[in-house]
């Protein structure tokens, strides 16, 4: 089968990094052969290439973002409709059998397959209803019912991505699977950082992009109320972001009074060392789709303390962290308990290698989603 899939981003974040372990198993596994479109050059692009993908850039727009306000939102759109000829012009060059998009922000690949005739699988990583960072000139609701409608397939990295696309897209549940996205890590470099006292919470980490949906100044202020109530603990962030951002958490932090307990640092390519140094993982998140953080966290043996919201819910069901309500008073509060418990951490700490060692040895979510496309395809 020749696979086309369509990547919103050339970077190497959680969607990425999921999607080369998902292009290594079509290739090496399914024996298929993959080419993978890029919105443009990038990092993404020596990693699909090793796991055995041509690669194409063909330029495009997103329908969805952070800054896409009603003029940017519109303008935004005009330029992603004006890229569908380009994929149109592609596609009939090379006759794919199956297109996948990976990401619900990227329409141009599902448009022209659509008026292309081939068979299109829309991969939805996001909690497209209730992300603050998912803006765009049309309703959410419209661009539901269109991905349903694009599509021979749809796939959703969760249930509470299920169940959110479905309440306004009911007519796509026939066309609906859950497979939640392949997590590989990598083990720490040699020396890439020290190991977190296994015994004491003394070290708390929280990565993602730095935007407000991702917690870090929930994550600060608890760290103040900690330090208030006579508890030291030190953080480290490290995420996606501009420089303003950095700076204005290490503001915060300094307006808490623990700038000197708080690292703010840009992403890392090594995060398992991160969780390795430390003894709990944080995942504030609101509206979290899935949550690749929280299993790594978990594949590392590293408790996560997340809020009951989103996919982290659905993860930590099955053990290995503590949920509390969203807030830093809450966040704050369960802290301070495991912090001054021993006992109770050391046992949140054997859960999460215990569900670590769940999810290392489960069957590859990768290999379940090559046989998903392979069904679309044949099933005409």
């Amino acid at each position: 089968m020749r696979l086309l899939f369509v990547s919103h981003s050339a970077d190497l974040m959680g969607a990425e990094l999921s999607l080369v372990s998902l292009v290594r198993e079509a290739v090496h596994a399914g024996g298929h052969q993959v080419t993978v479109a890029l919105p443009a050059d990038g990092p993404l692009r020596a990693e699909l290439a090793g796991a055995g993908a041509a690669v194409v850039v063909l330029p495009t727009r997103l329908w969805m973002g952070r800054r896409y306000n009603v003029v940017v939102g519109l303008v935004r759109l005009l330029q992603a409709a004006a890229s569908v000829p380009r994929y149109r012009r592609y596609l009939a060059r090379t006759a794919p059998d199956l297109v996948v998009t990976n990401s619900a922000v990227v329409p141009a690949g599902a448009v022209a397959a659509r008026i292309a005739r081939i068979r299109h699988v829309w991969l939805v990583l996001e909690s497209l209803l209730t992300n603050p960072s998912l803006r765009s000139a049309l309703p959410r609701r419209v661009i539901a019912r269109m991905i349903g409608y694009l599509s021979d397939g749809v796939v959703a990295v969760s249930d509470y991505v299920a169940g959110q696309f479905l309440s306004v897209a009911p007519a796509a549940r026939r066309k609906l699977r859950v497979i939640p996205p392949h997590v590989e890590l990598a083990p720490a470099a040699p020396g890439s950082g020290a190991a977190a006292d296994t015994t004491h919470l003394e070290r708390l980490v929280l990565l993602g992009r730095y935007t407000a949906e991702k917690g870090q100044e929930d994550a600060v202020a608890a760290l103040g109320i900690c330090v208030r109530q006579g508890c030291k603990l030190t953080l480290k962030l490290a995420a996606v972001g501009d420089a303003a951002a950095q700076h204005a958490l290490g503001e915060l932090a300094n307006a808490h009074g623990v700038g000197e307990l708080v690292d703010v640092s840009g992403w890392t390519d090594d995060p398992h060392a991160l969780y390795s140094w430390a003894g709990a993982t944080l995942m504030l998140s609101r509206n979290e789709a899935f949550g690749r953080v929280t299993v790594e966290s978990l594949m590392s043996g590293t408790p996560v303390i997340g809020y009951r919201a989103g996919g982290t819910s659905e993860i930590l069901a099955a053990g290995g962290g503590l949920l509390v309500e969203p807030g830093a008073e809450a966040l704050a509060k369960a802290i301070l308990e495991l912090a001054a418990n021993d006992e109770s951490y050391g046992r949140l700490k054997a859960d999460a290698m215990r569900r670590g060692q769940q999810l290392r040895s489960a069957p590859p979510a990768a290999s379940t989603l090559v046989a998903y496309l392979e069904d679309r395809q044949a099933n005409r």
